[in-house]
């Protein structure tokens, strides 16, 4: 679920189809109760662990608050799998589903959580497409908005209003009073503003109302974010991913700044730095953080006109230890290869071969003047023979160069003739130990 490009298509996509059969429906169907934070959110339902239908291919994404991926069946039979495991773990599916045989979607409630399920063609025959999103436990009905608004549309997870006030000043209101609300700034795309409280990510947009009159429509919705990550309030083209967890933006704060700004807020939630200072890494300087269970938060500034750049990447205990596994795992296998016997090759060289020099991996040698091109082409044909690919082959009179490959081996020729000297010829490998044959007469 990477809510910086895709999210807000995929909560209009479900959206409308919600609308399109509740009509009035509002939000009020849901329980209102402070943000959630991300412990008790993971309480009520987490999509990283729910299950997938037999056969799930392409997975998207599956974290905490988003999964999505490409599935066997039709829309209907997959539908109602995700109908059955939503409600055996005792989510009610709110009036207005929409079900055909072109795409289905609804939404479920429990404990004052909203969840939206879309399942569409993916484009493959026999095929669907799966998308699950937490939209967290804010009643939006509640949400501060500015006077003399009308209700426009709505659906289990977003509310609209129309008001006759222009969209800058409308802008403006709304953002005031959501700060009053105890929300705070995350960013911004186009005409969206985003939001958040603990790990409830508001997005309020505020535009034009097609087909309305010039009218200006105000559009609530929320979503689940799988990780906390908190920032400043001044910030630039502040973009939060789920996949992967990381924050990103731009600040006129300083390095120093930002740094006390994390080590201050991130102290209130058991994280500690591992190192007083910033640890300078090529351009970057880093800071790292881990809280008890051994998360981590690594915090990356880098300066950029003028400004400071930030990334915040959050990585858990068991994404930490799965890395730890795999370098491990990558540093015994090159371990194993390195120790492993090579395979052989048997290089059969002329009789008439002088200063024969060789290694594991090496063969140089001279022949009478005149001979160099026509052993190589000989040696060319058993290479093909035996399963070798040709890459290279430059072959004249007076020099030559060859090479072959045959998987993860490699064996290369080069040759010089100058019909004055014996000719010298060079043969190299890699990945194949080359061994002297029985003499060629």
């Amino acid at each position: 679920m990477r809510f910086r490009l895709t999210s807000w298509s995929i909560l209009h996509v479900c959206c409308a189809a919600l609308m399109a059969t509740t009509g009035a429906c509002s939000a009020d169907t849901v329980e209102s109760g402070p943000p959630a934070t991300v412990a008790e959110a993971a309480k009520v339902l987490d999509l990283a662990t729910f299950p997938l239908v037999k056969g799930a291919e392409k997975l998207n994404h599956r974290h905490l608050a988003g999964l999505s991926y490409n599935a066997p069946g039709t829309v209907k039979e997959v539908f109602e799998f995700q109908r059955k495991q939503l409600t055996e773990q005792k989510w009610k599916e709110l009036p207005g589903s929409y079900i055909s045989d072109q795409a289905a979607s609804a939404a479920f409630a429990r404990n004052g959580f909203s969840v939206s399920v879309s399942v569409s063609p993916s484009g493959d025959d026999g095929a669907v497409s799966v998308t699950i999103i937490n939209h967290g436990n804010i009643q939006l009905s509640k949400l501060s908005i500015p006077a003399g608004v009308k209700p426009f549309y709505g659906g289990p997870v977003n509310a609209s209003y129309i008001t006759e006030t222009p969209v800058e000043k409308t802008s403006e209101e709304c953002r005031k009073l959501l700060l009053e609300q105890g929300w705070q700034p995350y960013g911004a795309a186009g005409d969206v503003q985003f939001f958040k409280q603990n790990a409830i990510r508001l997005s309020a947009r505020v535009s034009s109302a097609p087909a309305q009159g010039g009218k200006t429509v105000i559009d609530y919705s929320t979503l689940l974010m799988s990780r906390d990550l908190v920032a400043p309030a001044d910030t630039e083209g502040l973009q939060y991913t789920d996949t992967p967890a990381q924050l990103f933006f731009d600040t006129k704060a300083t390095q120093q700044d930002v740094v006390n700004f994390y080590q201050q807020t991130l102290a209130k939630a058991d994280w500690e730095a591992t190192t007083e200072n910033l640890i300078k890494i090529d351009f970057k300087e880093l800071m790292i953080f881990r809280n008890p269970q051994e998360d981590m938060l690594t915090l990356e500034l880098t300066d950029v006109d003028g400004k400071t750049r930030v990334l915040l990447k959050f990585q858990s205990a068991a994404e930490i230890a799965e890395l730890d596994r795999l370098v491990k795992a990558d540093a015994e296998r090159k371990k194993l290869e390195k120790n492993k016997p090579l395979p052989k090759l048997a290089l059969a060289l002329p009789a008439d071969a002088r200063d024969v020099e060789q290694t594991k991996t090496r063969i140089e040698f001279k022949i009478a003047t005149g001979k160099a091109k026509a052993l190589v082409e000989s040696w060319r044909k058993q290479f093909a023979k035996d399963g070798w690919h040709e890459q290279v082959a430059t072959l004249e009179d007076l020099a030559g160069a060859i090479s072959f490959e045959k998987g993860q081996q490699s064996i290369s020729v080069i040759y010089q003739d100058t019909k004055i000297l014996p000719a010298e010829i060079t043969v190299s490998a890699h990945g194949v130990e080359l061994q002297r044959a029985a003499e060629k007469k």
